[in-house]
């Protein structure tokens, strides 16, 4: 039993001491249904909900699984709302657990039909299931996480954080880490997930107002889905994700960029998830320190042993292609140690958060530290060179033209840097703000 397994058994062990459901009734509201939701286990109860779904232009949409144990996650239970109907949707009597999920395609096909709003949160692998299950891309995505980070909130935030700061009402405790493929289900289990599709019409109609009223509502679409945009291999977007935690020098990136490719295909191999095979910090120190053979590599301790036994020369031998293609040693950045440019950067580096901050957007999901210092080092040459370097311009551009969040910050910051804009805050009883803007206050708890 893995260490994850353990931890999973021993909450389970607590949820079945606990007894009982959720501990309280749900939240008084015309957008919030109440009571508990339907099991669906047979085939004339699924044909029902799925008659249920088609019937409506709007979903909420989860799923529970266990994902670090194999290369498609384990699907345990599938959560939908309706404006009309919960349903829980036991996987396991249509045999669509893992990576065959046809016994389940009529439901997934429903929810994911061309013109339905899909409601999620923080719904990164619960459509990546979707879209497997119904094979077809969902073309109008909204995830509440992603929309409260546009909304005066904190990216990432739970849904237990947003609802509360929305509607003041407080859910219980969440039993997520627990073993979802364990039959029976406890009531408590039951409970907590049919409250993670229940709030989700609530909290679209109010973060739908809040954005409506800041004009944010397309950015929101369009981060949604790139939030969403699936886990299907793309080297390049995996390298993005990483340089975001790290940067890497050209040459570290190369071999990062061959480390994806191999461990995806050992992944799929062993049946395992990338990031068990090979932790992204893995990823980032093999490429920093480059070991040149099997011997090496069997010293790394980032790794799991049998992993490590079974394919060190698999690795020497994807660093030293990649060490192929890049100078033997590389020179860093000057202006990186320089003391007053490492001030200034993060001066307006400063400047850039609390600009943010004052205009209700998450500075966190607009940019990365790491990002916003390759950018302005590139920047710095670029003034001593006597021209300026735009947010979007340049080989480490800090944001994409058509990026929304070039329309949010970039232009601003182009601005200031310019001298063409300045950073004005102002201080109310609910925090910072823009002048001109007004921030929500916050919600009394519903105890």
């Amino acid at each position: 039993m893995n260490y994850r397994r353990k931890k999973r058994s021993q909450e389970h062990a607590a949820v079945s001491r606990q007894g009982g459901g959720a501990g309280r009734a749900p939240l008084d509201h015309p957008l919030v249904l109440q009571g508990e939701a339907d099991v669906v286990t047979t085939h004339e109860q699924l044909g029902d909900l799925v008659a249920e779904v088609v019937s409506h232009g709007v979903v909420a949409y989860d799923t529970e699984f266990i994902g670090e144990e194999s290369f498609y996650p384990k699907l345990c239970l599938i959560q939908v709302a309706t404006p009309n109907r919960l349903a829980l949707v036991d996987p396991i009597p249509f045999g669509a657990t893992g990576a065959d999920l046809s016994g389940l395609g009529a439901l997934f096909r429903a929810i994911a039909a061309p013109g339905r709003t899909v409601l999620v949160h923080s719904g990164d692998t619960d459509v990546d299931i979707l879209r497997r299950g119904a094979g077809i891309e969902p073309t109008d995505l909204f995830d509440t996480q992603v929309a409260a980070a546009m909304a005066w909130m904190p990216w990432p935030s739970s849904l237990g954080n947003v609802l509360e700061s929305l509607a003041g009402y407080r859910l219980g405790k969440a039993h997520t880490f627990t073993n979802w493929d364990a039959r029976p289900l406890t009531s408590a289990q039951l409970g907590y997930a049919t409250d993670d599709v229940r709030y989700l019409h609530l909290m679209w109609q109010l973060l739908g107002e809040r954005l409506d009223a800041l004009g944010r509502r397309r950015w929101a679409a369009r981060e949604s889905h790139e939030q969403l945009r699936g886990s299907e291999f793309d080297p390049d977007g995996q390298m993005r994700r990483i340089q975001r935690t790290e940067p890497l020098r050209p040459g570290q990136a190369v071999v990062a960029r061959e480390l994806v490719t191999l461990r995806h295909g050992l992944a799929r191999k062993h049946d395992l998830p990338a990031r068990v095979v090979m932790p992204d910090a893995s990823v980032i120190e093999l490429s920093k320190r480059k070991p040149a053979d099997r011997a090496a590599v069997l010293s790394f301790s980032g790794m799991p042993r049998r992993i490590l036994q079974e394919h060190a020369s698999d690795i020497a031998e994807a660093i030293m292609r990649a060490k192929a293609l890049t100078p033997d040693s590389e020179r860093g950045n000057p202006l990186a140690d320089d003391p007053r440019i490492r001030a200034e950067a993060d001066q307006v580096w400063s400047a850039l958060q609390a600009r943010c901050a004052a205009v209700g957007l998450a500075a966190n999901l607009v940019a990365t530290r790491a990002a916003f210092s390759r950018w302005y080092l590139a920047q710095v040459e670029a003034r001593r060179a006597g021209r300026g370097l735009a947010t979007t311009e340049g080989e480490d551009a800090l944001f994409a033209a058509g990026d929304w969040r070039h329309e949010a910050m970039g232009t601003w910051l182009d601005g200031f840097l310019d001298g063409k804009e300045r950073l004005e805050l102002e201080w109310t009883g609910n925090g910072m703000v823009a002048p001109g803007m007004r921030r929500p206050g916050p919600v009394a708890s519903t105890s």
